[in-house]
């Protein structure tokens, strides 16, 4: 669709167009409230409304059944009358939910479309998606392997049965934090590679201006002993 086209969205009452956000520019989707990179809606009142859409939250089917709540349909929700919990994270949400009025149950949009399996660098199996605890037995508590937090059993998992290795649904906070120091040692590199190309740079001046100076002394001299000799075969 080109940028010019607008196009409605139940969830707004202004107009949206495409539009191709970049991380540089720092947006959060209305929909999932999640960083928008990539392929986007965006509000054409943009000077009055900030208003941004994922393509995959605008895209998203107004009902779905999902096996994590068999017994009913959920309804998509854009403006929930409160903030709720998330049933699948437990992470508290403002915006878009799927939810069942029945069971009073919510879930992002963004846990809703989390795959059935995935696959970490740190464990050598994939881990399937899991809508409640690993254990049937009453009293085992399971625990996030790369935080140690203890992961509700009425939460959302990942979990591998052959090595009993559990996560929480998203990046715990050790990662987060690991992440951060990322960030964070990466900036510290740019600096100091920053700062390193500016003293260069600096050296590299003043060597020119030395050159320059020490070129222009022997143009003098040698402008002074031509003189000289001018001067002597007169």
């Amino acid at each position: 669709m080109s940028s010019r086209q607008s196009v409605r969205h139940p969830s707004h009452n202004h107009p949206l167009r495409g539009h191709k956000c970049e991380a540089k520019d720092e947006i959060i989707c209305s929909g999932c409230d999640l960083d928008l990179v990539g392929a986007a809606f965006k509000c054409t009142k943009s000077s009055d409304c900030d208003y941004f859409l994922h393509k995959s939250c605008f895209e998203l089917p107004r009902e779905t059944n999902h096996k994590s709540h068999q017994p009913h349909t959920l309804t998509l929700i854009y403006s929930p009358k409160s903030t709720y919990t998330c049933n699948a994270c437990g992470e508290y949400g403002s915006s878009f939910t799927y939810n069942c009025s029945i069971c009073q149950y919510d879930v992002h949009v963004g846990c809703v479309s989390m795959p059935e399996t995935v696959k970490r660098e740190d464990h050598p199996h994939p881990l399937t998606l899991l809508y409640g605890s690993p254990y049937n037995q009453p009293g085992l508590v399971s625990k996030c392997d790369v935080c140690e937090d203890i992961v509700p059993d009425n939460l959302w998992s990942y979990y591998c049965k052959e090595c009993d290795y559990a996560t929480h649904l998203h990046s715990c906070k050790k990662e987060e934090e690991a992440k951060k120091e990322d960030q964070k040692g990466e900036g510290s590199k740019n600096s100091m590679n920053s700062e390193l190309a500016a003293m260069l740079e600096a050296q590299r001046e003043v060597e020119r201006m030395q050159i320059e100076m020490h070129l222009a002394m022997q143009s003098a001299l040698i402008s002074k002993k031509a003189n000289k000799a001018a001067l002597n075969c007169i």
